[in-house]
């Protein structure tokens, strides 16, 4: 931070040469420090401690007059570093861990058991403090275990020119980077790509609260995304040529659904364009690029394991597919959820495997072979964890030795080929923002574990709506659309069948990860 702060000193003064080599001092230093991480989550924190330096060097770029391959490079020195690394490296499922690690996962799973069964705060209290005792136990173990995973080979850095090469006709990728006193936005496509300055990232703040306080509040947030979006996108030119947006957000923009910004054109763009998140310029283009031995050769694996309880009456207040505290006895069931997992296997056809009820235990689904579905399901209730992102989890049927409770963690040594992995559950896309890093969701262990696009949700999701939502994305899928733009088809049919009740709560916060242009289902043929 001390060599950030003197870079920014003497770019002030115009020293641009002596400004860059304290910034480079400053990235060996952090590159010794990210060498030697634990885990993927540590090496985002460590990023996010030292995001002074990647600020600096991008107020840097734009004193000395922006170059789109430099800012480029600077962005992806951090954006979606952990990410990256997992997937250039070793993949965790490959790698054997030790039986002194397995214990402690075991252990863990037993305490977290214990947990989601306790009755009073005090005793859920205790519980925890046990878990994070035996969770600093297992980052030793862990550190040799990652450190297998990166290999010999040093990180690649991707060019701008390769992430172009990966850029469809039409399609436009925007990767922000926020400051103060200003902000940019590198705008690329498959022949051209620039830098373009932004308002500063006080004022771009305060938009975004205003739009996601509209939002929440269960308005149409209209005037709000009209002017975010005249901060955002009116300066990029490119946005009316394009067909298809990639979004590589940063800081509080990782909170937006850009669907509602609305550009000069004075149309969301959810009525336009076909927008999709990508955690960085350098992950896509390895999603887009990387080969696979051979096809998955199952259709879909859809899981749904809403918990035992009494159906909740039609007449009674929304059911979200969310949890707080992993306190069992407040879980409602999720009357929708079953439905959902049968419209898959409807939809995608013979060849899907169902697991509802008591059949949705997180042993059965890890006996499965995950890397023959081309597409998994999970209509279950989320967990999320800002404090502890390793934890944020999905909730199946426990039994067997596991906990039912399927965390990020486990998550990285899955197997996956998935074309797409649909997280049908409350704060799957949200989690603790480590500003110019990403977001520590559960989106990012499902790609590095192989998948190639991942569906997830900012914010609570209504069951009901949910079912509605998941019906038309899947139907869209079976018709031959891409991911992203079956999404998009779903949510305007949604909106055109409920009209003013599709309010954006409800579906906004619902997005594309990853690859959005993977399809999962070749276009059903039709009678003449």
């Amino acid at each position: 931070r001390l060599l950030a702060e003197l870079a920014d000193l003497r770019a002030s003064q115009r020293q641009f040469n002596e400004a860059e080599g304290l910034l480079d001092e400053a990235r060996d230093l952090l590159e010794g420090l990210l060498t030697h991480a634990s885990s993927p989550w540590v090496q985002s924190r460590i990023i996010n401690g030292a995001r002074d330096i990647v600020l600096a060097r991008i107020r840097l770029e734009g004193a000395r007059g922006p170059d789109a391959g430099r800012m480029f490079s600077i962005i992806e020195e951090a954006r979606g570093r952990a990410l990256l690394e997992l997937l250039l490296g070793t993949p965790v499922s490959d790698v054997q861990p030790a039986a002194a690690m397995q214990a402690q996962e075991r252990k863990i799973a037993a305490l977290q058991g214990q947990l989601f069964r306790a009755k009073t705060r005090a005793e859920r209290q205790r519980l925890l403090d046990e878990i994070f005792v035996a969770e600093e136990q297992l980052a030793p173990l862990s550190t040799v275990m990652f450190s297998e995973t990166r290999g010999a080979t040093a990180r690649r850095p991707v060019r701008l020119a390769d992430l172009q090469r990966t850029l469809r006709a039409g399609e436009l990728f925007l990767a922000f980077a926020l400051a103060d006193p200003r902000s940019y936005a590198l705008v690329a496509t498959r022949r051209t790509a620039r830098v373009q300055p932004l308002p500063a990232r006080t004022a771009l703040g305060r938009l975004v609260t205003s739009l996601l306080e509209r939002v929440r509040a269960g308005g149409d947030a209209l005037g709000e995304g009209r002017a975010l979006g005249a901060a955002l996108l009116d300066p990029i030119s490119e946005i009316r040529s394009a067909t298809r947006i990639v979004v590589s957000p940063d800081g509080e923009l990782h909170q937006v659904p850009f669907d509602l910004l609305v550009p000069r054109s004075g149309r969301p763009l959810l009525d336009s364009h076909v927008v999709s998140y990508a955690p960085s310029g350098s992950v896509l283009t390895i999603l887009r690029t990387r080969q696979p031995s051979s096809a998955p050769s199952k259709p879909a694996l859809a899981v749904s394991a809403s918990p035992d309880g009494p159906k909740v009456p039609a007449t009674s207040a929304s059911v979200t597919r969310n949890i707080y505290d992993l306190d069992g006895a407040q879980l409602r069931p999720l009357p929708s959820a079953n439905d959902e997992a049968r419209a898959v296997r409807a939809i995608l056809g013979d060849g899907t495997t169902v697991l509802v009820g008591e059949a949705a235990t997180e042993l059965a689904i890890k006996r499965q072979s995950l890397d023959q579905f081309r597409v998994l399901h999970f209509a279950v209730h989320g967990i999320p964890s800002t404090r502890y992102p390793a934890r944020a989890a999905l909730l199946l049927r426990d039994g067997s030795g596991e906990d039912g409770i399927l965390q990020a963690r486990e998550i990285l040594g899955l197997r996956l080929r998935a074309d797409l992995v649909t997280l049908s559950a409350c704060d799957t896309g949200s989690g603790i923002v480590h500003e110019q890093e990403g977001v520590a969701s559960l989106v990012r262990p499902f790609l590095a574990a192989g998948a190639r696009s991942v569906v997830a949700n900012l914010w609570a999701a209504d069951d009901e709506f949910s079912l509605g939502l998941m019906r038309e994305f899947y139907r869209q899928l079976g018709d031959g659309a891409d991911v992203a733009d079956a999404l998009r088809r779903a949510k305007l049919a949604m909106i055109q069948r409920f009209g003013p009740h599709a309010v954006p709560r409800l579906w906004s916060g619902v997005q594309v990860h990853g690859d959005g242009s993977a399809t999962v289902a070749r276009p059903r043929a039709t009678s003449s």
